[in-house]
């Protein structure tokens, strides 16, 4: 039975490599992940990471993922690999495992963190993990009313296109200082530009300024989320991605000002974040 499955799955690994490719998106990757943090936070250990490239680049082609979005070119049986926002523990434990394998991979930066400001949605989290959601709703219940915030939907429903991100992380913040809550409780993502390491493996890329949800904002916001990190990129003398990774990575968390504001800057393509095998090739 053992040898059974054993070819069966190297069968299907072929085929895949036959007819698919894929972009991975990781997050963080803490071997033990902090307690303020925990709920809601999309980690993978280092012992799985490793598992798992292992295992793709056994199978397929890892490659940068700016070369998938290249002219004329077949996807097929090639993988690239990707982590969102920046996380401490990427560079920490991640790269480690992605230098030992000698394959690449391109980091999306959020600059606010490069600035010292903790990641808003960990912020969220620090919320739901510290058990403070009901306290926070009722500090600001005329907020939470408006915006139909409850116990049981904060976290999904803070990130929604209807609730500006904007607005609701000045109210955390709010909420935050009147409670004495110091920021570096929630400081998990890169926050200075010591941190990032100048590798031919690494290309770094655009994940907006402050990681909101860029269907939220105003087309001027949008503008400065976009515009901002790109020339924060640019100045860091590091290789950058000519692709933009979407926030939240859903058909709803961008609109035609997103596409055009894109445009603008001369990006060559976007990411999506849906967990689905696109069949299709490029066109």
């Amino acid at each position: 039975m053992r040898r059974f499955l054993t070819d069966t799955l190297s069968t299907v690994n072929r085929l895949q490599h036959a007819f698919t490719g894929h972009v991975l998106l990781y997050h963080s990757t803490f071997s033990v992940v902090p307690g303020e943090i925990r709920r809601n936070l999309h980690n993978v250990t280092p012992e799985v990471l490793s598992q798992q490239l292992a295992w793709l680049k056994k199978y397929f082609d890892i490659v940068d993922v700016d070369e998938l979005f290249g002219e004329n070119i077949d996807v097929t049986g090639k993988v690239a690999i990707t982590f969102d926002d920046a996380y401490q523990s990427v560079f920490s434990e991640a790269l480690p495992i992605v230098e030992a394998l000698d394959i690449p991979c391109t980091i999306f930066l959020n600059g606010a963190s490069l600035s010292g400001k903790p990641f808003w949605r960990d912020k969220s989290r620090y919320l739901i993990n510290q058990s403070l959601v009901d306290d926070f709703l009722t500090f600001c219940p005329s907020y939470a009313e408006t915006h139909n915030l409850t116990t049981d939907n904060f976290y999904r429903a803070s990130k929604l296109p209807r609730v500006n991100s904007a607005e609701f992380d000045g109210v955390v913040d709010e909420y935050m200082t009147n409670k004495g809550i110091q920021p570096n409780a929630v400081e998990y993502c890169v926050n200075n530009r010591q941190m990032l390491r100048d590798h031919p493996l690494i290309t770094y890329g655009n994940h907006t300024y402050r990681h909101y949800v860029l269907s939220s904002l105003s087309d001027e916001q949008q503008e400065h989320e976009i515009g901002d990190n790109h020339r924060m990129l640019n100045e860091l003398g590091l290789k950058v991605s000519r692709v933009f990774s979407i926030p939240f990575g859903g058909d709803a968390d961008l609109n035609e000002a997103t596409t055009r504001i894109l445009d603008q800057y001369g990006y060559e393509g976007f990411l999506y974040s849906r967990g689905a095998i696109n069949f299709g090739r490029a066109s």
